[in-house]
């Protein structure tokens, strides 16, 4: 069965951590501006396909889609999410969400193939890491403001003192400013 992830080859070789794309045999590359062949799961780790899909792809088809800031219910049926920040997509565990049998299914499969494990995790918005990282963001980002540390110290003191990879501020520039306010603005409205 041909499966297809969505996106430019470097950006996909980042976010899955790999040097060589050649080494997935059962994937297709596919970018977001071209005509999506037809396929039985799509892997989308830019989240471009999150809430509107293609009219031409089976109606039957799959898709694995970056969506810390939706839930299931916000997104087209047959959709699992996966929480594809810059780092967690290439480890090795994914942080993912699905309802039912078959999207379980899809996800272990898929996950094989990639030579990742699917964790499931509630159906909630940011999963919980993306909501852990983006609650240290929005503190480090208020600290900030206060004037109480600069961002290169607090970037500094999360690395040394926890042993982050990155700082706040680090993390905030690699998965994107826009994409972590939704995250927090959408944590804010659940409550």
């Amino acid at each position: 069965s041909m499966r297809v992830l969505i996106g430019e080859a470097d950006f996909l070789k980042k976010r899955l951590g790999l040097e060589d794309l050649s080494t997935l045999e059962a994937w297709q590359l596919a970018t977001a501006d071209q005509p999506l062949p037809a396929a039985t799961v799509y892997l989308d780790l830019s989240g471009c396909f999150a809430k509107y899909r293609p009219n031409n792809i089976p109606s039957d088809a799959w898709w694995i889609v970056h969506a810390p800031a939706h839930t299931l219910s916000e997104l087209p049926p047959q959709t699992i999410r996966l929480n594809a920040w810059p780092g967690f997509a290439a480890g090795a565990d994914w942080e993912m969400a699905w309802e039912g049998e078959k999207a379980e299914q899809i996800a272990t499969a898929t996950c094989a193939t990639l030579h990742k494990k699917p964790i499931q995790v509630p159906d909630q918005i940011g999963f919980v890491g993306a909501r852990i990282l983006a609650s240290i963001i929005q503190e480090a980002v208020m600290l900030s403001d206060e004037g109480a540390a600069s961002k290169t110290d607090i970037d500094l003191a999360m690395k040394l003192g926890t042993n982050y990879p990155r700082g706040p501020f680090e993390w905030a520039e690699a998965i994107g400013w826009e994409e972590v306010r939704e995250v927090v603005e959408r944590m804010k409205g659940e409550g």
